[in-house]
Formats: structure tokens, C-alpha cells, sequence
């Protein structure tokens, strides 16, 4: 099978797209067995965005750092106008499905991708960590302000100043975490198993040289803002024992329990206000009093 064949496929069928719309990307299923995901330039109209797919399309051809987590590639095409990436159907995790055996095997996934060393090409990308402006700051704290708003009476708004006046000097300390191989969009969705069972880790538009503690932040935080709780704690020491195997460095809790702090505050100061307009007082107090909780534990 091969990318001419799965188009051949698509004209001859009705299509079943998987995936579409919000990412760019188009995913249809082919039979049932792969997946045919395309992404055109001309009805994207973002280019940066259109960027972060060629890198994806690139990471794929490059051999992904020789991982066995990502999924197989049959065939790939990648122009200044069109990506098509064919790959092997897998099988889709479950919300429901979490348990603790699942989660140290998605651990032991993550932690292979932060083992493995760091292409030359990513590291002479990689991002400076950058203060926020001030009209950064004021942004997010007027666009938290009337996420808070849409609740009157219920939610106290006084620690966003303090966390304004905080979060150039946690995000200082921040950067100073070790650089590691990172996804870049670590989220539940993007997780998928081979018929060995074994975790499989899909779009890889965000791989970055990046840190330890942003792909665990990711992780958590999506999952909180679906209402779902795990004990991180026990999670991060099972990503720790497998990086122990595999380079012999020691991953601490309370190190990088800091990071993940520091990570989700400043992800949720800057982002989360953004997607919370109209959700349920229940999901902007998980985030909200996340947020302000993990400023106060940073120190």
C-alpha cells in the first residue's frame, strides 16, 4: 500500500474521515487497516501552522530518532503545497480505560522519547525561553478576569496580580530545566496501541528539544480539564524508574514536581483563560485553583 493506492482507495469508497477540521489535517481510514492523513496549504491558509506538518513529515522520513513508539510509515509525501503521510491503522485509547498498569506503560513510552538522543537539527531550533511582555501579562489577566466574571460571587480574582507580578521569575526558573527529546503535544488523544499491545505516539508536529516536565504537565493538565484524577505522583516515579533503566539518571518528585508546577501555572495563566469562555463553574475551579495552588508551590 502506498499513498497513490490509498487515494485510489478513497475515490472508490465512501470516505470515513477519523480526524478533521480543527488541526488542518484530514485522517481518513483505508480499509480499515491504515490511515491516510493530508494536510494542503491552500485550504489551511496558515503557513506557520503548515510549517509544524513539514517538520512532522520531516521527523517521519528522518527515522524519528529510531523510537518504537511511533507509528509505522508505508509512505510519505511532503511539498511546499501538500503532506500526505500513510501510516498503519491502531487502536484507540479509551478514557474510560485508565488504570494504573496503562499509565506506566504510556510512562515507559514517554520516557524512551526523553532517553533518546536529541537530533542536531532540533537542537540548533531550540526555543530560548523568552519573558513575557507586559502587555502579555495584563492580557492574560484581563482575559482570566472575565472567565471569573462569567461566575459572579464565586471565585476570588485578587492572587492574578500576584501571580502577574510572579510569572517572569518562575518562567526564569523554569528554563533551567534539563533539555530532553520532547513530543511538544503529549495529550491522551494523541495515544493509540499496537496489537502487542505496546503504546504508539502519533502527531508529532510539536517535537521539540525541549523539557522533562512540559510533556508530564501537558499530560496532567488536559486530563484534569476533563475532569479526570490520577495520584501524578505515583505516575511520575513509574516514568522514573524507566529513565533510570535506560540512562541511569534519577528522576526526584520533588524536582520535577516544581517543574510540573511551574509548567501547568505558566500554561494556564497564558493559554487556559482562552478556552474556559461558557464552561461549568466546576472546570474553571479545577483549573483556576490548579493554577493558583501550584504558583504557591513553586518556592
Amino acid at each position: 500500500m502506498d499513498i497513490n493506492a490509498a487515494e485510489s482507495y478513497l475515490k472508490k469508497n465512501e470516505k470515513k474521515l477519523l480526524v478533521g477540521g480543527k488541526s488542518g489535517a484530514q485522517v481518513y481510514d483505508i480499509g480499515g487497516e491504515y490511515v491516510l492523513k493530508q494536510i494542503y496549504r491552500a485550504e489551511y491558509g496558515n503557513d506557520e501552522r503548515y510549517e509544524t506538518y513539514r517538520k512532522e513529515a520531516w521527523w517521519y522520513a528522518a527515522g524519528g530518532a529510531g523510537l518504537d513508539c511511533l507509528p509505522e510509515v508505508l509512505d510519505l509525501r511532503s511539498t511546499d503545497e501538500e503532506i500526505s503521510i500513510l501510516m498503519k491503522r491502531y487502536q484507540v485509547l479509551s478514557r474510560r480505560e485508565i488504570n494504573t498498569k496503562l499509565l506506566e506503560k504510556i510512562m515507559i513510552a514517554l520516557a524512551t522519547v526523553h532517553a533518546s538522543e536529541i537530533p542536531p537539527l532540533l537542537k540548533q531550533k531550540q526555543h530560548t525561553v523568552e519573558p513575557l511582555l507586559e502587555e502579555q501579562i495584563r492580557f492574560s489577566v484581563e482575559g482570566w478576569r472575565t472567565v471569573l466574571d462569567e461566575h459572579p460571587g464565586v471565585f476570588d480574582g485578587a492572587p492574578l496580580e500576584r501571580i502577574a507580578g510572579e510569572i517572569n521569575q518562575i518562567i526564569s526558573w523554569h528554563g533551567s530545566e534539563e533539555t530532553v527529546l520532547s513530543h511538544g503535544d503529549f495529550h491522551w488523544d494523541n495515544l493509540l496501541m499496537d496489537n502487542q499491545g505496546r503504546i504508539i505516539i502519533c502527531d508529532w508536529q510539536g517535537v521539540e528539544a525541549g523539557a522533562v516536565s512540559g510533556d508530564l504537565s501537558f499530560f496532567f493538565g488536559r486530563l484534569r480539564g476533563d475532569g479526570i484524577q490520577m495520584k501524578e505522583q505515583e505516575v511520575v516515579e513509574a516514568y522514573g524508574r524507566e529513565i533510570r533503566r535506560l540512562s541511569g539518571k534519577r528522576v526526584r518528585w520533588e524536582e520535577i514536581c516544581r517543574h510540573i508546577r511551574a509548567s501547568n501555572v505558566i500554561t494556564s495563566f497564558t493559554c487556559w483563560h482562552q478556552y474556559l469562555h461558557g464552561s461549568s463553574e466546576g472546570k474553571v475551579r479545577e483549573i483556576f485553583e490548579k493554577m493558583v495552588a501550584d504558583s504557591e508551590g513553586i518556592g
